[in-house]
């Protein structure tokens, strides 16, 4: 069922309990591996759209419907040379979607510029808002995520009019060291989708969700522990503990650039992201995937975690 706006959701949700039915909120399903069998079910397919603007003291505030195309949204504002969504760029799916995994790249999460969110609950049948501190974000995670019956009809962002440019990964660090101009939003976003092109396979010739599993956040005294086998291993701080950047374990120490098991394997420019070839299926995926996990935990003793969902 395609949804327009809150009532859509509302009486979807309702003919969906009427009958007994299952169902499942879909954005662009970028991040979803559906099974050949099907959904035994009712879909909700966000197609909600619009963009409105909100000056809120020295910041905008702006509210996307659940259906707007994320990386529409991401040109639009950044056209308006508004700050805090450029390091966004490049990743597919919907401004609805995106707080459920708090999607995050180079540096940025999503949950840096939420600001607030209207939620429909499907068990109390209400609509109210949710702040940031009621999200619950983590590290790809959120209270959406956790509580499928809260559907996101639309998001509130804080923008800037006054930013610069978040560099603290090597890859942006690396294009500005090469001259590539990053003084307006809009040229990092058309930066970190230059970056993006180079990593990521083309998803109009490739069946891909991106990044398959997230990377690891492990306690210190065990990273400490892998550094005495590797020695080169990076970090990153997350509070009181580490992530491990699971491409560099894929790559460096696995191995596994290229890596393949039938039609499913992991891309050759960037092994955190699982590819499956025309004509492949999901148990092929599925296959591949609990290789990498298993060959993941007897060299680190790291159990990973996905980040694509399974309709």
């Amino acid at each position: 069922m395609f949804c327009e706006n809150e009532h859509d959701v509302r009486d979807t949700v309702l003919f969906a309990k009427e009958n007994a039915f299952a169902w499942y909120v879909l954005g662009e399903g970028s991040n979803v591996l559906a099974r050949e069998t099907g959904f035994d079910g009712v879909i909700l397919r966000m197609v909600s759209k619009g963009v409105t603007y909100l000056s809120h003291e020295d910041s905008t505030i702006v509210r996307a419907q659940a259906g707007v195309s994320w990386n529409e949204f991401v040109d639009e504002v950044t056209m308006k040379e508004l700050w805090g969504a450029e390091n966004l760029a490049g990743i597919p799916g919907t401004v609805g979607a995106a707080p459920v995994q708090n999607i995050g790249a180079y540096g940025v999460e999503l949950a840096d510029i939420f600001f607030s969110a209207q939620v429909y609950d499907a068990k109390e049948d209400t609509v109210r808002a949710y702040t940031k501190e009621q999200c619950g974000f983590g590290y790809r995670e959120s209270v959406f995520k956790q509580n499928p019956h809260l559907i996101i009809l639309s998001v509130d962002f804080t923008l800037s009019d006054r930013g610069e440019v978040q560099n603290s990964y090597p890859d942006v660090i690396r294009a500005q060291k090469e001259g590539v101009d990053l003084s307006t939003p809009r040229q990092v976003a058309e930066a970190i989708r230059a970056i993006r092109k180079e990593k990521f396979p083309d998803l109009s010739v490739y069946g891909t969700a991106g990044s398959f599993f997230k990377n690891p956040i492990i306690a210190v005294d065990t990273y400490e522990e892998l550094l005495k086998t590797y020695p080169q291993l990076p970090s990153f701080p997350v509070g009181s503990r580490v992530k491990v950047p699971l491409a560099y374990i894929l790559d460096k120490v696995l191995s596994l650039r290229g890596y393949r098991r039938g039609n499913a394997w992991l891309y050759d420019k960037q092994p955190l992201v699982l590819v499956l070839d025309a004509g492949g299926t999901s148990d092929e995926v599925e296959t591949l995937a609990q290789d990498v996990e298993q060959k993941v935990w007897t060299a680190t003793s790291i159990r990973i975690e996905r980040e694509v969902r399974v309709l």
